[in-house]
């Protein structure tokens, strides 16, 4: 999938895991070091399960990687700093993989770079198990990112206080 699917998708885990009722409340930093932890590895295997889904590639990978750079930096930043760590991990647990696996031969290509290509770790990146559709018919890729969508769109609706805390600027 797309960078932008991937980094919407940390979105949607980060606020899942955060109870902003019981982190505003606390003065234990590892409640929220926990939650971040775990928002990592749960991004990672989000990140797996999303590419084993048939997908095509709608955006533009140079668009893509520009605008979820961009996506990334600006929440992170717009987000309450108790919990920046929390989306800060989430995003990059969600792109870690894409990050170790596709970066050096992507910087290669673009930039010229000779940085070393190592053998491919997260097993949804071999073919065999990768969704990727190469054939030209998208219908269950479009099917797929729908319901990737709503279903951000569902826990956001489902869990809007926790998002309107986690996004209110610090005082």
């Amino acid at each position: 999938m797309n960078i932008l699917f991937h980094t919407t998708t940390a979105l949607s885990i980060a606020v899942l895991l955060t109870d902003t009722r019981k982190i505003e409340h606390s003065t234990n930093p590892k409640k929220v070091f926990a939650i971040s932890i775990l928002a990592f590895v749960v991004g990672i295997i989000s990140h797996g399960a999303l590419d084993y889904l048939p997908h095509c590639y709608p955006i533009n990978s140079k668009i893509d990687a520009i605008a979820g750079l961009i996506m990334i930096i600006s929440v992170t930043w717009l987000t309450n700093k108790k919990y920046r760590l929390i989306i800060g991990l989430a995003f990059a647990g969600c792109i870690f993989p894409d990050l170790v696996d596709h970066l050096p031969s992507i910087l290669n290509k673009e930039f010229g770079f000779s940085l070393p290509i190592f053998e491919i770790i997260f097993p949804w990146h071999v073919k065999e198990y990768s969704g990727s559709i190469y054939s030209g018919n998208c219908n269950n890729s479009n099917l797929n990112h729908a319901l990737l969508l709503l279903t951000i769109a569902i826990v956001f609706y489902c869990r809007w206080k926790d998002v309107t805390v986690i996004c209110k600027k610090d005082s």
